[in-house]
C-alpha cells in the first residue's frame, strides 16, 4: 500500500508539471505588445483596404503646336485577394481636363503577388483618352525590394484605335533617403520614343500629416517630347505609417497620368492605315511628328 501510494503521488506530481508546462505555452505571461513585436504579423500583398486619391495638374509638350495642361483627379483601391495569400488586386480611375478644351480620362487594374521583403510580380492593363483619341496597354509588372533601393519594371505592348501597336516600358530605380521621402531616376518608352525621368514623393508625416504627401515627375526624351506634373495625395486605410512601407505593403505604383503620354500629339492621315486583328483603320494617328508628317500633308494638327 505504502509503495502504491507513493507511485500514486509520483503520477500525480508528474501531472501538474505538465499542466503547468502546457498551461505556460497556452498562456505567455509576456506582454501582449512585446508578444505582437517578437511574432510580427506575417506579410502579406496588401496590408489592409486601402484608398489613394490624388489632384494634380502638369503639361505635355506637343511640339510644332506648343505645350499643353492637364489637370487630374485620381482614385484607387487596393486590396488583398481573399483565399490567396500573398496577392492583391488594385483599380486606378482618373477624370480630368486637357488644355483647357478636352477630357482626359485613365484606368488601370493591377493583379499581383508581393512579398514586402522582396518584391512584387504581376499583370497591369490601362487605358488613356485625351478627347478623342485613346490608347490601351498591357504589360507585366514586376519590382525588387532591397533595404532602402526598389527596381519597378513595367514592360508589355501598347495597342489602339491611334497608335501603333508596340513595345511600352517604364522603368524605375528608387532610394528612400528617408523613411518618407524617395527619389526616383527612369526610363520610359512612348509612341514618341525614349524619354528620361526623375520623380519624387514626400510623406508629411514629419510634420505630423501621415495620411498626405506631395509628389511630382518630370522626364524629357526623344522628338522634343517634354512633361512635368505634381500634385498631392491622400492615403486612407493603410495600417503603415511610413512611405516605404506604405509602397511596399499597402498600395503599388499609380501610372497615370504616365499612361496618357502616347496620346499627346496626333494628327489626320491622308491615307489611312489598314485594320489589323488588334484595331480597326488608323485614321488619325498619335506618334512622333516624324511619323506623322510623313503621312500627312497637314501635319500635327491636335493634342
Amino acid at each position: 500500500m505504502k509503495r502504491l501510494f507513493s507511485a500514486l503521488l509520483g503520477f500525480a506530481a508528474l501531472g501538474a508539471l505538465s499542466v503547468q508546462s502546457i498551461a505556460a505555452d497556452l498562456l505567455d505571461p509576456t506582454p501582449v505588445a512585446q508578444q505582437v513585436e517578437e511574432n510580427p504579423k506575417p506579410a502579406t500583398s496588401v496590408d489592409a483596404l486601402n484608398f489613394e486619391f490624388s489632384v494634380l495638374g502638369g503639361a505635355f509638350q506637343r511640339n510644332v503646336l506648343g505645350s499643353a495642361s492637364n489637370a487630374m483627379f485620381t482614385a484607387s483601391v487596393a486590396t488583398p485577394i481573399p483565399f490567396f495569400e500573398n496577392f492583391g488586386a488594385q483599380v486606378d480611375t482618373a477624370i480630368g481636363v486637357y488644355d483647357s478644351d478636352f477630357t482626359s480620362a485613365a484606368a488601370g487594374l493591377h493583379l499581383f503577388w508581393r512579398d514586402p521583403s522582396t518584391g512584387l510580380i504581376g499583370i497591369y492593363g490601362d487605358w488613356s483618352y485625351v478627347n478623342p483619341e485613346h490608347a490601351g496597354r498591357l504589360a507585366g509588372e514586376f519590382a525588387v525590394y532591397n533595404g532602402r533601393w526598389s527596381l519597378d519594371v513595367l514592360a508589355g505592348i501598347q495597342f489602339g484605335q491611334h497608335v501603333f501597336t508596340e513595345f511600352i516600358d517604364e522603368v524605375d530605380l528608387s532610394y528612400y533617403f528617408t523613411d518618407n521621402f524617395r527619389g526616383s531616376v527612369g526610363h520610359r518608352y512612348i509612341s514618341r520614343g525614349n524619354v528620361g525621368n526623375i520623380s519624387f514623393e514626400y510623406l508629411l508625416n514629419d510634420v505630423g500629416h501621415q495620411d498626405w504627401s506631395v509628389f511630382g515627375e518630370f522626364e524629357a526624351g526623344e522628338d522634343n517630347y517634354v512633361a512635368g506634373w505634381g500634385g498631392i495625395r491622400y492615403a486612407l486605410g493603410s495600417t503603415t505609417g511610413t512611405l516605404i512601407d506604405r509602397d511596399r505593403q499597402s498600395s503599388v505604383q499609380v501610372r497615370i497620368p504616365r499612361n496618357i503620354a502616347s496620346v499627346t500629339q496626333c494628327g489626320d492621315l491622308d491615307v489611312p492605315i489598314p485594320a489589323t486583328s488588334l484595331r480597326g483603320e488608323i485614321s488619325n494617328l498619335c506618334s512622333s511628328e516624324i511619323e506623322i508628317n510623313s503621312r500627312s500633308t497637314t501635319g500635327i494638327t491636335k493634342n
